[in-house]
This record gives structure tokens, C-alpha cells and sequence, in this order.
């Protein structure tokens, strides 16, 4: 870890921190000031998809909303095991928040980790690379924010009550078909509720082949109550969500029967997340009070439906809270506060021989203090710069492993400059550091791979310079990056014939290079942007391949392109086009590259009487094109497969709402 940065951040907090009080000592104004803002968009990399956006795709499931975006691929092929890589790392090293409700669990190493259902997202946001002291703990590669929409965002001008009523379905293979209902109202002046549920019965799908994938079929269902406060200086949210996927796969849901002996087996995920956001903004400069308090509980089970014997299962519950304030001087915002998280795991495998079944119950939490400082100390400079104190602790309780125990703790600074070079062009450079300390791994390998007490925490280092410029609607901004994660902890196999079948253990370093660039242009009611993408990411100087579960695989170069045409307030229609270019698969000498391919969609939505009737039509993958998407598991060397489910082929998509 580099010194230099880490003097700097912390010299460059302490020096913000006294500046505003020692003009307050001195009698300066410091009331009337109002909050920084940054002019230059965001880079490529860090986007935020609104609720048009998810609106427009009629997004099913985590491809539909994400595969467009920079230096983010989304693998896997069926609903259950699509796994979300950015910049090539896989979304485990990712902190990922639905309503401020942190997502810590991985459940298991074959399927997707992230359950978002789409249909009531009001933003995603993600911030790619470690980054400010305020992405949480743990955030190795960036921080994910997801938030759902409030009684608020539903309800029109007019409106004390209202309800929706959505039917949607996408014709491929053996079609999928969603229906959605939701009522919600203001109960009293600055008080409001909302109640939703969704439910989508999906069948195995048609490649561009216009073969049937299988098995690939799932049944989703989501149900959401939020009631939501607006009270002068007061705002409140209080959400409980529940989403139950079920569906029968073979015991690796992203994988084919390649080896002849696979079982079908009754898959089943759960989450039920509760959280309160309390936000009291009196008006001071002084005062900005967020605080979350959350439960999140995620589960799986892995049964197989021959004998009814569990091949996998775990349930992993998470509590935990931030609180923190926001104060503002003349040119410079403070954020600082407090995190915490205490996370709870039981879980079983017998999926190895008998010998070799476990389980295991273990805890974790982890406490944190941060601070994050905006200073714009000149006209044409801002520099912002923070610090993040962590400390983790992981106790085995039974089990296997049982009366191991892991603590560490580490100082993760940041800092980064922009330079307003002239009206259009901006320059930044930011380094930064995120530590995650020991804590829960996957459910699945927890019962089966046992704590030694030995291991550190992973650090992230991140080095990225960007520009942008904008002019009369035109925009240029790239982005060049470079981050390593050194001590990444993984599962290391002994097997028979000893009595261990492995064990946890620092492994080595993963790095990355590269860069991301988009161009685009707006006008009135027309705008387009074309952009490209590329990491080159390692583990100890080997490419890293699809074997690499839970950290990451090799993606090709990746150009995006939107144009999106909104003749009217009634009428929005879009184009989004994907290309891949071929990489080399270095899972084996004798692998093929992963292939190129190509995928374009067309879309449009039409709002009419009022918004009361929301009409959506699509094509996805217009050319039906083949493919195996670079983020899903391809060639398997033993076998000489192809292994990966392929992606979809053409689906013609179309969703009709009605208000009430």
C-alpha cells in the first residue's frame, strides 16, 4: 500500500476540518451557503438508471437493466445464476444497498447474488472502483445503490388515492408472463402508503439458434408495504420487502448436464429486507441528519427432487445502521458518521461424499467511522478527500471450523482533484483505498471449507484520471483506471485422503487496467451516445477466467450504443446496442476464445390520458443473434463443452399499465 496518498487524505481531513472552524472563531458568515455541486456528469462507469429508463427496457430481470451500461456485463443465461460483473470483478467485491439496507450475503457460488426485482426501482446508482469513505464497508470495487419508489412517486398532482395495474410478457421459447398490482394513497397531509406485488412465471427459453434451453424456467414473486413521511424538517421511510425465486435446475443452475450425471434439484432463493431511513434537515448549515436501520435476510435451498435429500442450503441475516450529518461552510461539505453490521450464518452442504457433509453456524459484524470532505478551495477546484476507520471480527460457533476466530481493522483514506480547466472541460485524478476485513464467505463453502484463524483482510487500492467536456449538448468524458485487491481470500482443496476437504486462505493479488469513453450528443427531443469499454484483469499475472468464481472473469472490449427519440410527453423510443469483440478464454491452453457477438434492442413506450395508460412494446436481440455472454461460464477443459447455458435468442416483449 502506497504511503503518500494515505499522508495526503488524512492531512487534507484534518486541515478541512479546521479551516471552517477557525472562520467560524473568526467571525466569518458560515450560514447562508449554499450546498457544492459538481459541474461535470458522471464519468463512464458511475451511471444512474431512473425509473423511465427501467420503464422503457420493461426490464425482467438484472441483463435487461444493466448489460447496456459502461464497464458493466451480466452473465449466466437463466434468471437464477445471472451474476453482475463490473470492470471484469465479479459483484461479490461490490456493496450492494436496496433502500440503504446493505446486501452482504453470498449464497451460493453458482447462481446470482443480487435479487432485484425491477418493477418499482426508482434509481440505480453505482459508483464503479473503491472510492469515497461514504460507499459503506467492504466496497472493494464500487458501491451499488438501489432504491424503490414511495407512495409519493406514484401518486399524480390530483390524486389522495390510486392503484396500478400492469400485465407484461416477453414471447420466446416458452414465454414469460408478469402481472403487477399496487395500491397507494396519502393518509394524512405529508403521510403516505403504498403496497405492491408482483409475480412472473417464466419458461425455458429459445437461443438464436432457436434451440429450447432448459432447464431455465422460474417463478418470482415480490411483495413490498412502504410508508413514507414528509413532515417539515423531518422525512421518513419504513419498507418491508420480501422476494421468494423458485425453479428446478440441475445442482449448478448457470451449468449444463456436461458430465451425464447431474441431478434436477428444487431450487428456492428468499430475501426479506425491512429498513427506516429518517432524514431532519432543520435548515442549518450545521444540521443534515441521515439515519437507516436495516434487517436483511437472505436464504437458499438446494434440494434434490429424486431423493428429497438437501444438497445445499443456507440463511444468512444481517442488522445494522448508519447515522451521520452533513455540515456546510462557505465552500466546503462534510459528511461524517457511523456504520455498523452484525451478520449471522447457518448453513449445510451435501453435495460432497458423506464424509465430507457439514454445516456450519457462524457471526460476523463489523464497525466503522467515516468522514468525507468537498472542499472547492478555488473557483475552478474541488478536492475532495476522506477517511474510513473498519473493524471486522468473524467467529465459527459450530460446525465446521468451530471456535475459529478472525479480526482485523484498517484505515481506508481517498482523495481525488477536479480542475475546471474552462467552462467545458474538467480534469480529475482520485486515488483511494477500501478495506474488507474478515467476514462471512459463501454460505454453501462455509460448510464445507473451515477458518484456521489466520487470514487478513482484503485491501483495494484504485488510480483513476478522467475528463469530460460539454458543450451545447455534446460530451466527450472518459475514464482510465487501475486497481489491485491484494490478500483476496478463497477456498483452498485438500480433499481425500485427509480428513479436511479445505480450508479459507489468502491467495494472492487481482488487478485490473483500464478505460472507459463515451461520446454522445443531445438535442430537443433526440439524444444519442456511443461508448467502449475494457479490463484487463489478472490474479497473480494469469488472466483471469471463468473458473474464477467470486472474483471475476475475462470480458472482451465492449461498445455500447443509445439513441433515444421522445417526439412528445406521450411518446419515448429507444435503440441499445451492444457489441462484444472475441477474447481469449485462458481457462485451459486448449480453450477457444470467446466468441464476438452482437446484440440490439428496439423499444418504445407510449403514456397516454394523463399518464393513466402506459402502453410498452420491444424487440430484444433483434438479430437473434448466438451467443454466450462473456460474464456466463463457457468452455469446461475436462469435457471439451461448452458448459454455460447460451443467452437468449429474439424476444418480443410488450407490456400494457393502467392507472387508477
Amino acid at each position: 500500500m502506497a504511503f503518500t496518498p494515505r499522508c495526503l487524505s488524512l492531512t487534507g481531513l484534518t486541515f478541512l476540518a479546521i479551516v471552517p472552524l477557525s472562520q467560524a472563531a473568526d467571525g466569518t458568515d458560515a450560514t447562508t451557503i449554499d450546498t457544492i455541486v459538481v459541474e461535470a456528469e458522471r464519468e463512464p462507469g458511475n451511471f444512474d438508471i431512473d425509473a423511465d429508463e427501467v420503464e422503457l427496457t420493461q426490464a425482467s430481470d438484472l441483463s435487461d437493466l444493466l448489460s447496456n451500461e459502461s464497464g458493466v456485463a451480466v452473465g449466466g443465461g437463466s434468471t437464477v445464476s445471472q451474476k453482475v460483473y463490473v470492470r471484469g470483478f465479479e459483484d461479490t467485491m461490490l456493496n450492494v444497498t436496496i433502500d440503504g439496507a446493505q446486501q452482504p450475503a453470498e449464497l451460493y457460488h453458482h447462481q446470482t447474488r443480487v435479487q432485484i426485482e425491477p418493477e418499482f426501482i426508482k434509481s440505480i446508482e453505482l459508483d464503479a472502483g473503491a472510492g469515497a469513505a461514504t460507499a459503506g464497508p467492504g466496497a472493494l470495487t464500487g458501491a451499488m445503490r438501489v432504491r424503490t419508489k414511495d407512495a409519493f412517486d406514484m401518486l399524480r398532482p390530483d390524486q389522495d388515492f390510486g392503484a396500478l395495474l400492469k400485465a407484461s410478457a416477453g414471447f420466446n421459447g416458452e414465454n414469460n408472463y408478469k402481472g403487477v398490482a399496487s395500491v397507494y394513497g396519502r393518509l394524512s397531509n405529508g403521510l403516505g402508503l403504498m403496497a405492491t406485488y408482483v409475480r412472473q412465471d417464466g419458461g425455458d427459453y429459445d437461443d438464436g439458434n432457436g434451440d429450447r434451453v432448459d432447464p431455465t424456467a422460474y417463478d418470482h414473486r415480490r411483495g413490498q408495504v412502504k410508508l413514507t413521511g414528509l413532515f417539515d424538517a423531518h422525512s421518513f421511510d419504513l419498507s418491508a420487502e420480501h422476494l421468494d425465486d423458485t425453479g428446478t435446475y440441475y445442482e449448478r443452475p448457470h451449468m449444463t448436464n456436461f458430465a451425464g450425471r447431474f441431478l434436477l434439484s428444487d431450487h428456492k432463493m428468499t430475501r426479506d429486507t425491512v429498513s427506516y431511513n429518517h432524514r431532519y434537515d432543520p435548515g442549518s448549515d450545521a444540521v443534515d441528519v441521515e439515519a437507516t436501520v436495516f434487517y436483511n435476510r437472505s436464504e437458499f435451498e438446494n434440494r434434490r427432487n429424486s431423493t428429497g435429500l438437501v444438497y445445499g442450503s443456507g440463511e444468512q441475516s444481517s442488522i445494522g445502521l448508519d447515522l451521520r450529518n452533513t455540515s456546510r461552510w462557505q465552500d466546503l461539505d462534510l459528511v461524517y458518521g457511523l456504520d455498523f453490521r452484525r451478520d449471522s450464518l447457518d448453513a449445510t452442504q451435501q453435495a460432497t461424499p458423506p464424509a465430507y457433509w457439514g454445516s456450519t453456524e457462524q457471526h460476523a459484524r463489523v464497525a466503522g467511522l467515516y468522514a468525507q470532505a468537498n472542499w472547492r478551495f478555488a473557483p475552478a477546484w474541488l478536492l475532495s478527500t476522506g477517511l474510513r476507520y473498519d473493524h471486522y471480527r468473524l467467529d465459527v460457533d459450530s460446525g465446521v471450523g468451530a471456535g475459529a476466530s478472525n479480526s482485523d481493522s484498517k484505515l481506508s483514506p481517498n482523495l481525488s482533484l477536479q480542475w475546471q480547466l474552462t467552462d467545458h472541460l474538467s480534469l480529475r485524478g482520485a486515488y483511494s483505498q477500501a478495506f474488507r476485513g474478515i467476514t462471512i464467505r459463501e454460505a454453501f463453502f462455509s460448510a464445507l471449507y473451515a477458518h484456521r484463524g489466520d487470514l487478513r483482510g482484503e485491501e483495494g487500492d484504485n488510480v483513476e484520471f478522467g475528463f469530460a467536456y460539454e458543450r451545447d449538448g455534446f460530451h466527450l468524458r472518459g475514464t482510465v483506471f487501475r486497481q489491485e485487491i491484494e490478500h483476496f481470500i478463497n477456498a483452498i482443496f485438500v480433499g481425500p485422503p485427509s480428513t479436511e476437504w479445505g480450508y479459507w486462505a489468502n491467495t494472492g493479488t487481482a488487478e485490473v487496467d483500464g478505460f472507459e469513453l463515451e461520446v454522445g450528443k443531445q438535442w430537443d427531443d433526440i439524444g444519442f451516445s456511443v461508448g467502449v469499454w475494457e479490463s484487463d484483469n489478472a490474479f497473480d499475472g494469469r488472466p483471469l477466467n471463468d473458473a474464477d468464481l467470486g472474483l471475476g472473469t475475462t470480458i472482451g472490449r465492449t461498445w455500447t450504443g443509445r439513441l433515444d427519440w421522445t417526439p412528445s410527453a406521450v411518446a419515448h423510443y429507444g435503440i441499445r446496442a451492444r457489441y462484444v469483440e472475441a477474447a481469449e478464454n485462458r481457462i485451459s491452453p486448449e480453450a477457444p476464445a470467446k466468441g464476438s457477438y452482437a446484440v440490439l434492442d428496439l423499444l418504445a413506450n407510449w403514456k397516454l390520458r394523463d399518464d393513466r395508460i402506459t402502453l410498452g412494446v420491444g424487440v430484444n436481440n433483434l438479430l437473434d443473434d448466438f451467443h454466450y455472454d462473456h460474464g456466463t461460464y463457457s468452455y469446461h477443459p475436462g469435457s471439451g463443452l461448452n458448459i454455460g447455458f447460451p443467452a437468449p435468442g429474439r424476444e418480443f416483449v410488450a407490456t400494457v399499465g393502467y392507472r387508477f
